[in-house]
């Protein structure tokens, strides 16, 4: 069953469904209701579809609603109906680039990358050009900057840049940036103050990006979660 097509009739049984669900008062009820509805769901494929005019690619959703217009080379992946607002990775001419999912055609990064590969679950993508790497986040803006020899993320929701022998983070929640000038940075201490260490120093960072010397004069500051690279 899954290999077949969500329709708008499927879309519109499953809203019902989840809407029954939402009225009830019994809240077992309710949970088993839901259950329901996900299943039913999860019976069908919701898979977007990519198109092709004139030789040129393109998406639209499973509903037939273009929501990239035809064209792009190529289309790196292709996401379900219900993810939203999340933008869409192209190819032109052997580049990566990203454009609004809205069907407008706006492109919030040009066609002028080597790669861009999606963190989905942060509303972040990894960018590399020229061996360099960075961080856009969904709207088209640069988080971190194209300039870093390499990054890595952690589960606790940590991109951790080096550039120069330096290390540099970046909190995807918090949306803070901290530039590659530190020796090491610690972030393994559960429910503790990430450490950020220059020339035998350490400095603490808010959640503001403001720096401190001591812990004890923010309480707001970056917390480091016990994490394996993913």
């Amino acid at each position: 069953m899954k290999n077949i097509k969500a329709t708008s009739e499927i879309l519109r049984v499953y809203n019902n469904m989840l809407a029954k669900a939402d009225k009830l008062t019994d809240e077992k009820l309710r949970d088993e209701a839901l259950a329901e509805a996900e299943k039913y769901k999860n019976g069908f494929d919701w898979s977007d579809v990519i198109f092709y005019e004139d030789g040129k690619a393109g998406v639209k959703n499973v509903l037939g609603e273009i929501l990239v217009p035809a064209k792009f080379d190529k289309i790196a992946f292709t996401y379900c109906y219900f993810v939203k607002n999340m933008p869409y990775i192209v190819i032109n001419h052997g580049n990566f680039g990203m454009v609004k999912s809205d069907g407008s055609g706006e492109m919030l990064a040009p066609c002028e990358y080597h790669e861009i590969a999606p963190l989905i679950y942060y509303g972040c993508f990894i960018v590399m050009a020229d061996d360099y790497w960075g961080l856009i986040n969904s709207d088209g803006r640069f988080v971190a900057p194209v300039e870093h020899d390499d990054i890595q993320i952690l589960e606790d929701q940590f991109a951790v840049f080096r550039k120069d022998d330096k290390k540099g983070l970046y909190a995807f929640e918090n949306d803070v940036y901290v530039s590659p000038e530190y020796d090491d940075i610690k972030h393994d201490d559960i429910d503790e103050p990430i450490k950020f260490i220059r020339d035998g120093k350490t400095f603490y960072i808010d959640t503001e990006g403001n720096v401190y010397d001591d812990a004890e004069d923010s309480e707001h500051l970056l917390l480091g979660v016990q994490s394996d690279p993913v």
